[in-house]
């Protein structure tokens, strides 16, 4: 027999953690993520449309998860950043699974709260147009391009990121819990985001995902402009980015840059990412899935560095091509020749 105190606090236990995993919406509210998602037999034609992106995407990430659990890859960070990230939750989930916090930025308005239930039936097909729109552009290529993100991000009816979040969370099988605002107070601007809390039922664990809208000019990471003191009190984190146009090459981005990596104890990129010159063998585990011979001149973007450091890591190692693109590779060669994840691990001192 359990005494009485015991079975009482047992009782207790179970029951914070049943309120702990209860959604703060409304059940209209949650027909609706289902619907943005393609997961209800409302809009046929809208569902069919993202069973068929989504069977392409979920086969993809069964193929990465698979990959690096042979890599034995294992990222032990509790909050992950995820630079220039447009909405690609897959990717990041995929390669940090068990991470609690992930926080994404990028040019996207936030579009939080949704104003969808005020929409007339004509404005609710657009904005599931565009979900699935988006959710086709990542299926084919793996990545997104900043200006179909922006096209169809932009619309009004849309109105921002938030929905095509929602509806790509719930595809890889997130509970959506609750939503809220947030926003990071810098000198005279004000970054807005949104935070949303989720359960992931196969973990049996809450995890937060909190988005900005974040354009970065140059001179940001400087103490008293709001974004160094948002990223300072992270503590240490992961680092997670890819397809990012070589924005932390060169010198332009100094100080955020070195922000970043002063907080980093683990990152996951590709060569468009932090030049490799930033881990010295003396101070990181440097690890290369994939191939990588050279880095791709894109029209309007920062022009990369040479790294011979890398293309001899890449010699040296000699890995197997990857069974999935991985980068702008994909993009020069049309298929996965020249797609390459590189893997940083601090050492311990």
């Amino acid at each position: 027999m359990i005494p009485n105190y015991l079975f009482l606090i047992l009782l207790f236990v179970f029951h914070c953690q049943v309120v702990s995993n209860k959604s703060n919406f409304t059940q209209k509210e949650s027909d609706i993520f289902a619907e943005w998602a393609g997961l209800s037999t409302n809009d046929p034609i809208h569902q069919k449309e993202m069973d068929l992106s989504w069977n392409q995407l979920i086969s993809r990430r069964t193929l990465i998860t698979d990959y690096v659990n042979r890599k034995e890859h294992n990222p032990q960070v509790k909050t992950v950043v995820y630079p220039f990230s447009g909405i690609d939750v897959l990717n990041l989930f995929s390669f940090y699974p068990t991470c609690e916090n992930y926080i994404l930025f990028g040019l996207e308005d936030p579009g939080y709260p949704s104003k969808y239930s005020e929409l007339s039936e004509k404005e609710k097909t657009i904005v599931k147009l565009g979900i699935r729109n988006l959710s086709n552009h990542l299926a084919g290529r793996n990545y997104f391009t900043y200006r179909k993100m922006k096209e169809e991000t932009k619309k009004k009816e849309l109105n921002g990121a938030y929905p095509v979040f929602v509806a790509f969370l719930k595809r890889m099988g997130k509970e959506v819990l609750d939503s809220k605002e947030e926003s990071i107070i810098g000198q005279g601007i004000e970054y807005k985001g949104f935070q949303i809390i989720l359960f992931d039922p196969i973990l049996k664990k809450r995890q937060t995902l909190t988005y900005f809208k974040i354009f970065l000019i140059g001179n940001e990471g400087s103490p008293g402009d709001g974004l160094f003191e948002y990223f300072s009190n992270l503590g240490e984190i992961g680092i997670f980015t890819k397809s990012a146009e070589y924005l932390f090459h060169g010198e332009k981005r100094k100080s955020f840059r070195d922000l970043l990596l002063k907080q980093a104890t683990f990152i996951v990129q590709d060569d468009s990412g932090f030049p490799i010159r930033f881990f010295p063998e003396s101070k990181w585990k440097r690890t290369i899935f994939g191939r990588y011979e050279k880095s791709w001149n894109l029209s309007g973007a920062v022009h990369p560095e040479e790294q011979p450091e890398l293309i001899q890591l890449s010699k040296d190692t000699n890995d197997e091509i990857l069974p999935f693109p991985f980068g702008y590779g994909y993009l020069g060669t049309k298929d996965n020749r020249q797609s390459a994840v590189l893997v940083f691990k601090k050492k311990q001192n």
